[in-house]
């Protein structure tokens, strides 16, 4: 019937199969927490890379879901920011 060699293969088998189930089912992706909508004047800030030369800065008003994008233009005066455009974000994303 069974040997003593099969039956240890089959229980390391098992053993391993339990083991890659413990492994899978124990791992859970990390949670992101998002901001939610704050109080009115509430903005997020942060820089993006729009050309390979320079960034831009993007403004988020969490409030009315705009994205105001300003980039960096040579004045006589030095460098200045200038608004290049704008993103409804709440139409943009479906809410």
């Amino acid at each position: 019937m069974f040997t003593k060699r099969s039956a240890i293969v089959a229980l390391t088998v098992l053993n391993l199969l339990l083991l890659a189930g413990f492994v899978l089912s124990s791992y859970s992706l990390p949670t992101a927490h998002a901001q939610g909508r704050g109080r009115p004047g509430d903005y997020v800030m942060a820089t993006c890379q729009i050309h390979e030369d320079y960034d831009a800065i993007a403004v988020i008003n969490i409030q009315q879901g705009g994205m105001y994008v300003w980039v960096p233009r040579e004045t006589k005066g030095g460098v200045t920011l200038a608004p290049t455009g704008s993103r409804n974000l709440a139409l943009d994303f479906g809410r």
